[in-house]
């Protein structure tokens, strides 16, 4: 029997139940998050393994590798917090031969699995080189974890040649590509009047929907997953002191969702052409271009080919609507390879996420192949590398 005929589903689910039991939830509850990176700390108790943490406003994003290793072949990439959610959505249950809770599909069972490998391969002697981050921000965009720890990896030529980032590609589907993010806050202005003299008044309420409407004729929305085009919504919106009075202001934030045709600075230009139209001023976050993954790539085909196998079925390519940490990765270089999926899960973000258990032997049989797979020599990236120097 090897290594991989040796998977104990049971127990990953013991140890599950555990891990989605900590309610993790992003912003909230820093003793869930402490005592779940203790349990973490704790999994590791009976292999040679060190831990390097890196903290920014509370924020923890944890480093686990073999002890012995300067720097990783192959990065597993996860995060440990979730959506908020019910505190009953926090225990894992049975239904219809389904497993739900909320972080099982996104992605706890992910983590878990990473970790699992992880620990083996050290226990059995596999000095791969094989490192997992472990990050409590990717909900909120990354940029207070691992943003930080990657550029700190890119500077002390401790790069990765290669990163496994199963937040994504479910039923051992390969995500190709992933849309980019551009962020912007508008402040509508109109003027303020009584209630019951809407004829003196310039509704900024109003004008804020009108402005929305004109972003939306301009900017049409994919009818459906497979639309690849730009996505745009109007996310928040605030207005109004009192209900007898018509607001003179109005403030309301976007999310635009761009393919790797968009140009970031072309959008950003129509959209202030549009803002000014309607008397608002715009404020734009730092775009974010799409992330592509090319199957093309010999490391890309090899894993479609373990996907395949482990699955049974031909792996779908995805293109997805939303990002991940993999594009972190391709700020400090372009070429890095990023392989992308996961279990069969669905559901994620909502109240029924699940997973179905069934996916899980074949899913360890990915992970532990992809920490296992041979890399083509690819040259050092970032500083100078110093042999054996540690991050």
């Amino acid at each position: 029997m090897t290594p991989a005929d040796t998977f104990d589903r049971d127990a990953f689910l013991v140890d599950l139940r555990a891990l989605i039991g900590f309610q993790t939830i992003v912003c909230e509850n820093p003793q869930s998050f402490h005592d779940a990176n203790d349990w973490i700390r704790a999994f590791f108790d009976s292999v040679q393994v060190e831990f390097q943490e890196f903290e920014c406003h509370g924020l923890v994003s944890t480093i686990i590798k073999p002890r012995d290793s300067a720097r990783p072949r192959m990065l597993g990439d996860g995060h440990i917090e979730v959506v908020p959610a019910e505190a009953a959505q926090f225990d894992l249950r049975e239904r219809d031969g389904l497993l739900c809770a909320r972080g099982v599909a996104d992605m706890k069972t992910q983590c878990l699995m990473m970790m699992l490998v992880l620990r083996e391969l050290i226990a059995e002697g596999h000095h791969n080189d094989f490192w997992l981050l472990l990050s409590e921000d990717e909900e909120r965009g990354s940029e207070h974890g691992v943003a930080l720890v990657a550029e700190r990896l890119y500077r002390e030529g401790n790069f990765p040649r290669a990163v496994f980032a199963p937040d994504g590609g479910p039923d051992f589907s390969y995500v190709e590509k992933e849309k980019g993010l551009l962020r912007f806050s508008v402040e509508v202005h109109g003027t303020a009047a009584h209630g019951s003299r809407p004829y003196l008044a310039d509704n900024a309420i109003e004008k804020a929907f009108e402005l929305d409407q004109d972003l939306r004729a301009t900017f049409p929305n994919p009818r459906d997953e497979d639309d690849w085009r730009m996505s745009l919504a109007m996310t928040t919106i605030s207005a109004g002191e009192a209900q007898n009075q018509i607001p003179g202001e109005c403030a309301a934030s976007f999310d635009a969702r761009i393919t790797e045709t968009d140009e970031p600075e072309v959008v950003t230009a129509r959209i202030r052409e549009i803002c000014e139209r309607h008397d608002a001023s715009v404020t734009f976050g730092a775009p974010e271009p799409a992330a592509v993954y090319p199957r093309s790539r010999p490391i890309a085909r090899r894993f479609i080919d373990i996907l395949r196998e482990e699955s049974g079925h031909e792996p779908t390519i995805l293109h997805s609507a939303g990002a991940s940490n993999g594009r972190i990765y391709l700020r400090h270089d372009p070429e890095v390879p990023v392989l992308m999926s996961g279990p069969r899960v669905g559901g994620a973000h909502g109240p029924d996420e699940w997973l179905d258990p069934d996916s899980l032997d074949a899913f360890y049989r990915v992970v532990r192949r992809s920490a296992l797979m041979k890399l083509e020599a690819r040259p050092v990236v970032g500083a100078v590398e110093r042999e054996g120097q540690p991050l």
